[in-house]
């Protein structure tokens, strides 16, 4: 109980985030639009009419109006599939993969680093996601922390100014993204990362939430089916969680040390905020993630270095990709051990229902 109220005392002390009332707002409209399927020309008087009631009311309930019904009448509006710019490139990195690893590991390195899951062995998936850890097989925010933090840490040696720092850090970032297919989670986390990396040059302290709602309020304008998205709903619900509740956790366990205490709130707040989910749409629940994110997700890091450096190491340089493949088949069969491992506790995962809910 004590957690739960330093969740909502410092929700409460936090100054105000624009993009999380503009965000729930136009999630609102959507699902009133996509419930209530009128005309795209109801939407558009409804909208007009709307603002004009409100127009002469203070502060700025004309804007959450107009977003509201902007989300209504946006999921009338069939939006183009995106186009894969970069697939050429992404396939001479997938072969390089397969060049210098056997079948099932550049299958399974392949999704985690360039976003291709369709060589995933089953026994490799199922293992992962008996475990709860089946997101690492997704790109999403691990993956493209760990690729922020790598761009960052290479601009820096060559000493530019800040700002071109953050300029090509976030152009390498969205490059990085539209490179792995542009699902979701990548594109969120990649708008995630450009906020705070724009924030720190100029010198303004980002707020992680506000940061998050932006993401999510760009992807909704961009297509409002993303609302109903199982890996959108996933994504963003582990992040929230993380975000509000990290902090609370942490001051809980300052008897751990400081490595572990953050390791276990983060591990534990990311499986509060996707286990309602997981229940709703698969009808499971992993606990055993728990204690197997602890172990995996450092694995994780090392394995997304190793495989992006190798991918591009083995178009040019082959003495030092096979150096490369060597230290990832280590760091990644210990990884798969440690899932298979962990996959085998009893009630490490419990399926509830075989139903899978779906939106309608």
């Amino acid at each position: 109980m004590n957690c739960i109220k330093d969740c909502f005392a410092s929700l409460a002390k936090t100054p105000h985030r624009p993009c999380c009332w503009l965000v729930l707002v136009l999630s609102l409209g959507i699902l009133i639009g996509h419930f209530l399927p009128f005309a795209l020309l109801f939407w558009l008087w409804a909208s007009s009419i709307l603002v004009l009631i409100f127009l002469f009311r203070p502060k700025i309930w004309p804007v959450y109006t107009s977003v509201f019904c902007l989300g209504a009448a946006l999921i009338h509006i069939a939006h183009p599939p995106a186009m894969d710019i970069l697939q050429d490139w992404r396939g001479q990195l997938k072969q390089s993969l397969y060049h210098y690893l056997d079948g099932q590991e550049a299958g399974t390195m392949s999704a985690i680093v360039l976003g291709d899951r369709g060589q995933i062995p089953k026994e490799i998936n199922m293992a992962f996601r008996h475990t709860g850890t089946g997101h690492i097989l997704v790109i999403a925010g691990l993956h493209m922390a760990m690729m922020t933090a790598m761009v960052i840490f290479i601009l820096k040696l060559v000493r530019i100014p800040r700002p071109w720092q953050v300029a090509l850090s976030i152009l390498l970032i969205f490059t990085y993204a539209i490179l792995t297919g542009g699902s979701v989670p990548v594109v969120r986390a990649a708008f995630m990362a450009s906020v705070v990396l724009a924030s720190l040059s100029v010198e303004l302290e980002s707020d992680a939430l506000n940061s998050l709602c932006f993401a999510a309020l760009i992807l909704l304008l961009m297509d409002a089916g993303n609302l109903f998205d199982t890996s959108f709903q996933l994504s963003f619900a582990a992040v929230a969680a993380i975000v509000i509740l990290y902090a609370p956790l942490e001051k809980r366990l300052s008897f751990f040390p400081k490595w572990l205490a953050g390791a276990v709130s983060v591990s534990t707040a990311a499986w509060i905020g996707i286990t309602p989910l997981q229940i709703w749409h698969f009808g499971t629940i992993a606990p055993v993630a728990l204690i197997a994110n602890l172990f995996i997700v450092p694995l994780l890091d090392l394995t997304v270095a190793l495989g992006l450096t190798l991918a591009l190491a083995g178009l040019w340089l082959a003495p030092v990709a096979w150096t490369l493949a060597g230290c990832l088949k280590v760091v990644f069969n210990l990884m798969v051990v440690a899932s298979f491992w962990f996959s085998k506790i009893p009630f490490g995962y419990i399926q509830l229902t075989s139903h899978r809910t779906t939106w309608t």
